[in-house]
């Protein structure tokens, strides 16, 4: 019986191989599957939620340009003129008693067509005599151009040449062109006395009517105006929401308005209708859906819960959304009638309340919900902002559609892995063998770096078989690209070592730049001969407590720059910035005989510099004080090396520079002794400065050498 040890090494690779493959085959399908379903979910919401929000802006700018256009209309002076004039002629039309046959004609079209027309939309009885104007402009125009049978020319009026027929040849091809191009219903110009429509682009039935009285005096456009009316506001449009509008056959209309001005006082208002088509072409991408998918859409729907915009599968399949409608029971009879009538969804198909609450209430999000078909959607929602609408946009996508993609995902994976592990297996059984000869190759390479032996840099890789593996190749090239990194990182640290060892002995005097280079991270030391200068700024504090933070940082940035350069011009190095003290030495890195005129000559450099500063930015001076003798220096910190100086010099010249004398240059006994004549200095009376001087001159030019 053969055994376990019995099996060659080769056959035991080859089902580590697959064993190996099979398991993490198995592990990172599963975690694959799981990651691929969050990532596709992840793409999926951000598009979802990113289409959403592309509509809606969509929406606002498109509302928003309505209101502009509005606005451009009522404050244009040709706008107000036209009102004037179409009111003053429509009051003449007004005087005059209409036809017999213009009565006729008008009320034989209200009780032939408007009251069966609304009659059959509403479900019940229209009486048309409630509808009919009573104005006598009213029927007369009606008759030229709202009933079929009229002889009007929406351009060149009936022939007349003068009164409103004359102003309308005048005025209407611009208007309507505006209608165009704003792609809406209706173009309305209406007095401001009792709100009379004198001019209107469509010529509806409501052409012609007071908006305070008569049978358009409850419409959305006479509630809107009347609101206007009652706070009038230049350069302001008003919106009214989507309702259902009897001039339009009960079709459901928004409308928007804003008052005309004619040099102070109103001269009446502007109003456009528009239908739910256009909302529509927003939505539905001009009924494309490219972003959308197969299931995909977006819709406007309103705090009502009512639809402002198309369901997509009505206008794909109108008989199918019936059906599905009607089937949910969601839908009435008056509103599927509605649907079918006006060929639209817009404030008929009413929208899961709890949906329109949480896009309202609880700001943009995503849910999985059940949408009005009852199809289980994922939706993403968001409300818009637009003055005097209160609308959310709604994007559904169907589960399926979403589920799709991650179930063929799984399938293909799973096929890809059985065929990976057949041909895996029969590769390893194979490879295995020849893998074998490479990998010893490769081992007593490795041994011998192991055991330190010289090591020929570039032997790793040229010394395998042709053929080899790929990756033993690699890791053959990866040792010798190793060692060769160890050797650059080698001489790397041997020149930082060198540069180091170089810049220590640049700062530090010989012994002490010894001590460091040994290893001390304490290193300090005794220079006998230096001069320390401490200039203190005064004048900050006043611009910090002004609240002018600003521009104290920035000046105390400009003096530390400019000092800094001033004292590398005299040989001088800052060691210390501590508030509002500026230390600086002379002769503690390179020795200098003369470092007490040079630090002198320093501090008077320093004073010129404050003085053309408080000149140009604030009231600043500077207290300084010099002093000459022994200082200590060193480097200290550990591992973060920071170079000072200390010691009773240092610390005689910060007392001097604290003393209360503003611009004065205080210098000790043993500075002055150092000094040539050249430097003007006078003896200060006070009691505690008995042996101090003050610098007053500087010294004639090239003394001290730089």
């Amino acid at each position: 019986m053969r055994t376990f040890r019995d099996i060659s090494v080769a056959t035991r690779l080859s089902l580590v191989i697959v064993l190996v493959a099979l398991v993490s085959l198995a592990i990172t399908s599963i975690v694959g599957l799981q990651r691929g379903s969050q990532i596709a979910d992840e793409v999926l919401q951000a598009r979802v939620t990113s289409l959403g929000a592309a509509r809606a802006d969509e929406v606002e700018r498109y509302v928003g340009s309505l209101q502009r256009a509005a606005i451009g209309q009522a404050i244009s002076p040709s706008t107000a003129r036209a009102i004037s004039e179409f009111a003053d002629a429509y009051k003449e039309l007004n005087s005059n008693t209409p036809t017999t046959n213009d009565q006729t004609a008008v009320s034989t079209f209200y009780a032939d067509i408007v009251a069966p027309g609304l009659a059959e939309v509403r479900g019940r009885p229209v009486v048309a005599t409630g509808l009919v104007p009573s104005a006598n402009a009213a029927v007369t125009l009606q008759a030229a151009f709202v009933v079929p049978s009229g002889e009007g020319n929406l351009l060149a009026g009936t022939g007349d040449s003068s009164g409103w027929f004359g102003l309308h040849r005048e005025f209407h091809e611009s208007f309507e062109e505006f209608t165009i191009q704003m792609g809406v219903d209706d173009f309305y110009l209406i007095e401001p006395d009792a709100n009379t429509i004198v001019y209107s682009t469509a010529k509806g039935i409501d052409f012609g009517t007071s908006l305070l009285t008569g049978p358009q005096s409850g419409s959305a456009l006479a509630v809107l105006i009347q609101s206007l009316n009652s706070s009038p506001e230049p350069g302001v449009a008003a919106v009214r929401d989507f309702t259902s509008y009897a001039a339009a056959g009960d079709e459901p209309s928004m409308f928007v308005a804003a008052p005309v001005y004619a040099d102070g006082p109103l001269a009446g208002f502007v109003a456009v209708r528009i239908g739910p088509q256009r909302i529509s072409s927003i939505t539905t991408n001009d009924g494309t859906w490219s972003a959308e998918g197969n299931s995909g859409e977006t819709y406007v729907v309103g705090a009502d819960n009512l639809m402002r915009s198309d369901s997509r599968l009505f206008i794909e399949d109108e008989t199918e959304y019936l059906t599905a409608a009607s089937d949910l029971g969601d839908v009435t009879e008056a509103q599927l009638r509605a649907m079918r009538t006006f060929e639209t969804t817009v404030l008929f198909q009413p929208i899961n309340d709890n949906d329109v609450d949480a896009a309202f209430e609880l700001g943009p999000g995503l849910a999985q919900t059940t949408n009005y078909l009852g199809v289980e959607v994922l939706q993403a929602r968001r409300a818009m902002t637009i003055d005097g609408l209160s609308w959310a946009m709604i994007t559904d996508i169907d589960l399926l559609e979403i589920e799709g993609p991650v179930a063929d995902f799984a399938r293909n994976l799973l096929i890809t892995i059985a065929l990976f592990l057949v041909t895996i297996t029969f590769i390893a059984v194979r490879w295995s063998d020849h893998l074998l000869r490479t990998l010893r190759i490769v081992s007593t390479r490795l041994r011998a770096i192991r055991s330190g032996a010289d090591i020929e840099l570039g032997v790793s890789s040229a010394s395998l078989p042709d053929g080899a593996p790929t990756e033993f190749v690699e890791l053959a090239t990866d040792i010798d690209t190793m060692l060769a990194t160890l050797a650059s990182r080698n001489a790397d640290a041997a020149d930082r070592s060198k540069e180091r060892r170089r810049l220590l002995r640049r700062i530090l005097p010989t012994q002490a730049a010894q001590r460091a280079e040994a290893g001390d991270r304490n290193v300090v030391d005794q220079v006998a001969h230096a001069s320390v200068a401490v200039i203190v700024i005064s004048g900050l504090g006043p611009l910090l407590q002004s609240g002018d933070s600003e521009n104290a940082r920035g000046l105390l940035d400009q003096f530390v720059e400019e000092a800094d350069a001033l004292a590398r011009q005299r040989g001088l190095e800052r060691i210390r910035l501590t508030g509002d003290a500026y230390y600086a030495a002379c002769g503690t890195v390179r020795p200098h005989i003369d470092h007490a005129a040079r630090t002198t000559s320093f501090v008077l450099d320093v004073q010129d510099l404050v003085n053309d500063l408080s000149d140009a930015r604030s009231a600043i001076s500077i207290t300084a004080g010099i002093d000459s003798g022994p200082v200590t220096v060193g480097l200290t910190g550990g591992a973060d090396l920071a170079f000072d100086a200390w010691g009773p010099t240092v610390r005689r010249a910060a007392d001097l520079a604290r003393t209360n004398t503003p611009n004065t240059i205080l210098a000790t006994p043993a500075v002055q002794s150092q000094l040539p004549s050249s430097f003007a200095t006078e003896p200060r009376s006070e009691a505690n400065l008995s042996d101090i001087v003050a610098i007053t001159g500087r010294a004639i030019e090239g003394a001290p050498p730089r």
